[in-house]
């Protein structure tokens, strides 16, 4: 198993970021100081420029692949399976697809056999939405991290769904107490009526000195 951790895993992510003619798109926050107008919900200004996107998600293929921390398997839709090597971590499919038209402007993170959805981005590319390629690539590593980082946890029923990660949880429908939902499905407890997935880390935990 590798040693890397979380740190090596950015800087390798950065160090092939740089190698991709997308790391030279950039853009401001369009509304750093204001709301967004009404006008700004319904339209997508310039969607060529969220190539970044799939550019990004293929650095963290590049960079987990690099270091040893899993092996990548590529479908005839080009979707990206990364099996990791790390006990107790899930398989992630790494999806890129259009957005108005521009193919791999938008990445989807799936886990587990069968995948699932549990990450998407943009989640919104609109105008209103947008908050500057910063945040973007930001937003993206975080999503990252938070899958495959340890912590995560995936539990989905007919009537409901939570995705939790180390720094916090998200839930639709009839969840009831997630907090205990989350913690019992750690602890290895398991309901028939739920699908639950709990992953663990794909990298070495840092070691303070």
């Amino acid at each position: 198993m590798s040693v890397a951790t979380v740190v090596d895993v950015r800087r390798a992510v950065d160090e092939a970021w740089a190698t991709r003619p997308e790391s030279s798109t950039s853009w401001p926050d369009p509304h750093p100081d204001r709301a967004p107008l009404e006008q700004e919900y319904s339209r997508v200004t310039a969607p060529e420029r969220y190539v970044v996107v799939g550019a990004r998600a293929r650095a963290w293929v590049d960079a987990l692949t690099g270091l040893g921390l899993a092996d990548a398997h590529t479908s005839v839709d080009g979707t990206v399976r990364l099996v990791p090597h790390a006990p107790g971590a899930l398989p992630l499919d790494v999806v890129t697809r259009a957005l108005d038209d521009v193919p791999g402007a938008v990445v989807d993170l799936l886990v587990g056999d069968p995948p699932a959805p549990v990450a998407v981005q943009p989640d919104c590319g609109c105008d209103a939405c947008d908050s500057g390629s910063v945040d973007l690539l930001r937003a993206i590593d975080d999503a990252f991290v938070g899958v495959l980082g340890g912590g995560f946890v995936l539990i989905e029923s007919a009537r409901s769904r939570i995705v939790a990660t180390a720094d916090g949880w998200s839930a639709s429908g009839a969840t009831g107490d997630v907090a205990g939902a989350v913690a019992a499905a750690r602890r290895g407890e398991r309901r028939p009526d739920r699908r639950t997935l709990v992953g663990g880390p794909w990298w070495a935990p840092v070691v303070a000195v």
